[in-house]
């Protein structure tokens, strides 16, 4: 089974990721609350593989999500800088 890329779930995918880095970048959530959310996606895909969905699907939405969290992990949060 080939899974085509669709354009309109890849703009989604990563429009989703773009604002997730940029909440956590600007300190309006935690990083740990966002990996926290995507890691309960994640067992959700694992629970549904081949039994709603194929597990190749599945198993490739997984990856993508892991990849989005560690991107996620390791972004940096602002930090205002103090006036003297």
């Amino acid at each position: 089974m080939t899974l085509t890329p669709d354009p309109h779930g890849q703009a989604a995918f990563m429009l989703c990721e773009a604002l997730a880095l940029l909440l956590v970048e600007n300190g309006v959530i935690p990083k740990e609350q966002v990996t926290g959310a995507i890691d309960g996606i994640i067992e959700l895909k694992q629970e549904i593989a081949g039994r709603t969905e194929s597990v190749v699907v599945s198993v490739a939405s997984i990856g993508l999500l892991r990849n989005v969290s560690q991107s996620i992990a390791v972004a940096s949060i602002y930090e205002p800088t103090p006036h003297a």
